[in-house]
């Protein structure tokens, strides 16, 4: 998959990204509506079982690397990808801290959605977030995302999480949207 925008593109992650992600998944205030930090070897095993080998059985999903095109920093990771332990598609993103506030959540959001629904034509896509996360809802709404009833999920993947805001939308209805 190559998705590239007006200042970022994607690209698969390696094995040689675990330090990269690590910083992340390391540093609390990114980590704060994620679970909070994680360990190396947590992130070695997410990294193994989430990403790497998910590109395989899941072509033309995963979760990618965002770089900035003018620098080539990896600033963080965009994704389209099954929620934990359901059949359903969701989208989502992870930032260094340092690249908040730039518009590049939303800038390739934006770009997934449009390749999920145009090129994979996937008949919905969902995102979550926990109620706290003004922010991270407020990207969902600009990409076209519809707040439903919040809900709980139980994988254990989200062992100690409350219920989550839900989003989604359907494809021809996103589309219809668009176009307007």
């Amino acid at each position: 998959m190559n998705l590239t925008t007006e200042r970022l593109s994607l690209r698969r992650f390696t094995a040689d990204d675990v330090e990269l992600v690590h910083a992340w998944y390391g540093d609390p205030e990114v980590t704060r509506y994620l679970g909070g930090p994680k360990t190396r070897a947590e992130v070695e095993k997410m990294m193994a079982s989430r990403i790497l080998g998910y590109y395989d059985e899941h072509p033309g999903l995963g979760i990618w690397a965002t770089t900035e095109r003018a620098s080539g920093r990896t600033i963080g990771m965009h994704l389209l990808n099954h929620i934990h332990g359901e059949p359903l598609i969701q989208t989502g993103y992870v930032l260094g801290s340092a690249f908040w506030g730039h518009g590049y959540a939303t800038e390739m959001a934006l770009a997934v959605m449009r390749y999920g629904f145009e090129t994979l034509r996937l008949e919905r896509i969902h995102g979550l977030t926990t109620p706290d996360n003004i922010a991270s809802q407020r990207v969902l709404m600009k990409i076209g995302l519809e707040r439903r009833a919040d809900r709980v999920l139980t994988h254990e993947a989200y062992a100690g999480h409350g219920p989550f805001a839900w989003f989604e939308r359907d494809r021809d209805d996103w589309l219809a949207s668009r176009r307007a």
